[in-house]
């Protein structure tokens, strides 16, 4: 079970934005306390009437609280079941005496649940929040989760590891952004190429991410993301440039921070000394003779497997060559391979197309030339 704890600055806001699920039959009203009626006879305008009453008491107290309980796909509840976690959970958080009420939702791969509440109590005196989603919410998860045998955290992250590592799991597809739920799609990618791939470095790691239009970011350095070694992973669209609300590397069941990724990068450098020959070999015949044509030689290294990534700078200048074997899941920069692969050779290739396609663009000027003077006549 994952709980979600959030502020919300406007109760009527929370109130529609459920009422309106249900009114699309991809929600349903799952339980309610201390609203004076029944719940099948409250009316929406009845709930945010007992909300707002209530937050009148204090003032100074201008949020709400929404709440979400998420499931794993594997736990089955039944309404009851979700009925008696809500309540037992609303009892651990101290909210058993502040009106609440929850709503089932059916439009997710997943079972969930969303809670309004206030934490104005009946005496104006507001609930502490302190660090309530560290405290109060992780002790009544544990107690959940054991009471009515709900899949853990780390069950689930187990589960992922053992998966990944025992069998051949399908590669995700590449992720869109509006046509897939974010969160499941970030994690299918991720969870895959942090498992799967042989990479030494971020760099490396994010020349396989952004395949799947996904990026691991770090942050700035002089930011608090990037001074406490934090790392988001965030989705892009199709022109690489950050969309969507990125999840922290402690969200996903593999936990692929800096840390657990630092480990990795050790272990990789031995795993794919192996096929540091494979790549090389196809990369330098394809390379060699002096060719002029980026794209053609992007086509026939995909022939065999190997995605080629460059970066540039402002003037064009090529910083960076990335060779992502998608077969045998390895990464490498053209600095780990022979000379001839690295960033300057694929330089070379580019200045030389420069130059044919402007000596082809000369050739078809002076051919328009000539067709448009036309053949001469001799008397």
């Amino acid at each position: 079970m994952r709980p979600k704890i959030i502020t919300c600055h406007h109760v009527s806001r929370s109130i529609l934005y459920n009422e309106q699920k249900v009114e699309q039959h991809v929600a349903e009203r799952l339980a309610a306390a201390n609203l004076l009626k029944p719940l099948d006879r409250l009316a929406p305008d009845n709930i945010l009437h007992r909300f707002n009453r209530r937050m009148e008491l204090n003032d100074r107290v201008r949020t709400s609280l929404h709440i979400t309980l998420n499931f794993d796909p594997q736990d089955k509840l039944t309404n009851e079941q979700m009925q008696q976690i809500a309540h037992t959970y609303m009892k651990e958080i101290g909210f058993q005496r502040q009106p609440w009420i929850a709503w089932r939702h059916n439009d997710a791969g997943h079972p969930h649940c969303h809670i309004v509440t206030t934490h104005v109590q009946w005496n104006g005196d507001p609930i502490d929040l302190y660090k309530i989603g560290e405290n109060q919410s992780e002790k009544a998860r544990l107690q959940i989760e054991r009471e009515f045998y709900l899949v853990t955290k780390e069950i689930k992250q187990e589960q992922r590891k053992w998966e990944l590592r025992t069998k051949d799991v399908e590669a995700p597809l590449r992720l869109t952004y509006g046509q897939q739920p974010l969160a499941r799609a970030l994690s299918d990618i991720v969870e895959y190429v942090t498992e799967k791939y042989r990479y030494t470095n971020l760099p490396e790691l994010n020349a396989v991410l952004r395949l799947y239009n996904v990026e691991a970011y770090t942050g700035h350095p002089g930011t608090k993301l990037y001074e406490s070694r934090g790392l988001l992973y965030r989705a892009l669209d199709e022109h690489g440039h950050y969309i969507g609300r990125p999840l922290k590397a402690s969200f996903f069941d593999s936990k692929p921070t800096l840390d657990n990724l630092d480990k990795k990068f050790v272990q990789n450098e031995r795993l794919r000394k192996e096929l540091t020959e494979h790549v090389e070999n196809l990369v330098c015949w394809e390379l060699f003779g002096k060719p002029d044509n980026l794209e053609r030689i992007r086509e026939k290294l995909g022939w065999e497997g190997i995605q080629l990534n460059i970066r540039q700078d402002k003037t064009g200048a090529v910083r960076e060559v990335t060779y992502v074997d998608v077969r045998n899941k390895v990464v490498f920069t053209g600095k780990d391979l022979h000379p001839t692969c690295n960033a300057q050779a694929v330089q070379q290739v580019l200045e030389r197309q420069k130059i044919r396609e402007a000596n082809e663009q000369s050739l078809t000027q002076t051919e328009r030339q000539r067709l448009h003077r036309g053949p001469r006549l001799h008397l």
